[in-house]
């Protein structure tokens, strides 16, 4: 009797001190297992599903399994003009899947994965990103967060876009700052006010441009912009600006166009093979180079960066001025023009 006492007390014991490990191991193994990016882009985007908000579709990838309980990131891509003219078109689009490949999710060294959000700007109703749209697409944020609250780490929501998208990003952090860990512009068009960049002054902040942009003017554009945020920015050693020489397609050739820079984030920065990005520089806010490596890519970058926000929908000012709601169908008739100009032109 005595032995076998003293047996059960082992295993108990045995049993109190495996239990954490145990509970840590099946927790990792319910992060839903993403597929190679051999398995081809059209099998990537089968893994995303779609939801609804307010005026509003998007398609999301999820990273939780079943009874999942990590808390994963949020990363939110914002098409350009021309990419959101039918419901999943800024999936088809776009070569965004990648993010939701084994490769790239398993760049999340923490939780393994990350959440992918596409919401659209519905062009098939004339309307293009702009100010009007703001609240819309916080609301789309909340719902989200609320669907997905048991997994979603709110303080890591990052938001980024390109040419338009780009912009509309700067509209969303400067009207509710407190909601995004970090922001990445790319080939965002104009150049945003001292006020503004003080707006989102303790927002990460990751600019992406390309000095042979047709479209977006780097010395009378990006520099001043990028000047304002080393000055005002509450943390420029992690605000970074790459500048692009030659914008590249996945496979390393020519791309189309130097306003596409949003091929050059597809696959984090073409470091998945572990190589270098050429034609590229990147700063900090500091003025120190940063070199992007492989396996160090922007993907790198947001898993070092949080934000304070705790999931609260937030009150900011996103109200559009008397001029603004003047100019919103003017802007979107001149976008209905230049998009048609920039798929002749091969743009976009």
């Amino acid at each position: 009797m005595r032995f076998i006492k003293k047996a059960l007390a082992v295993l108990l014991a045995f049993c109190l001190l495996a239990a954490p490990l145990i509970l840590n191991t099946s927790a990792k193994d319910r992060t839903k297992q993403a597929l190679p990016l051999s398995a081809g882009l059209t099998a990537l985007r089968n893994q995303f599903e779609t939801g609804y908000a307010d005026e509003l579709d998007y398609c999301y990838y999820s990273p939780a399994g079943e009874n999942d309980t990590e808390k994963y990131p949020v990363v939110i891509y914002l098409h350009g003009i021309g990419h959101g003219s039918s419901v999943g078109s800024q999936l088809a689009d776009s070569s965004m899947a990648t993010w939701a490949s084994a490769e790239l999710q398993e760049r999340w060294t923490d939780t393994g994965g990350a959440y992918i959000l596409l919401p659209r700007c519905p062009e098939d109703k004339t309307q293009y990103w702009n100010k009007s749209l703001i609240d819309p697409l916080r609301n789309l944020i909340d719902c989200f967060i609320e669907d997905h609250s048991e997994n979603v780490d709110t303080s890591r929501i990052f938001i980024g876009g390109s040419s338009a998208g780009g912009e509309m990003t700067w509209d969303m952090a400067i009207a509710y700052p407190d909601y995004f860990a970090g922001i990445y512009p790319l080939a965002a068009t104009g150049t945003r006010s001292e006020k503004d960049i003080k707006a989102c002054k303790d927002v990460s902040i990751w600019v992406f441009a390309s000095e042979r942009d047709p479209l977006v003017n780097y010395s009378l554009n990006v520099i001043p912009q990028w000047e304002k945020i080393c000055a005002y920015n509450s943390d420029p050693a992690n605000c970074r600006l790459s500048t692009f020489t030659q914008v590249l397609n996945p496979d390393g050739t020519k791309g189309d166009s130097n306003h596409r820079l949003y091929t050059t984030i597809m696959y984090d920065l073409f470091t998945v093979d572990s190589s270098t990005y050429p034609n590229v520089t990147t700063q900090n806010g500091k003025g120190l180079t940063v070199n992007i490596v492989g396996g160090k890519g922007i993907i790198s970058w947001m898993c070092n960066t949080h934000s304070d926000f705790d999931g609260t929908p937030s009150t900011g000012n996103s109200v559009p001025g008397m001029i603004d709601f003047m100019l919103i169908p003017i802007r979107n008739i001149i976008f209905r023009i230049a998009n048609i100009i920039q798929r002749i032109l091969g743009f976009v």
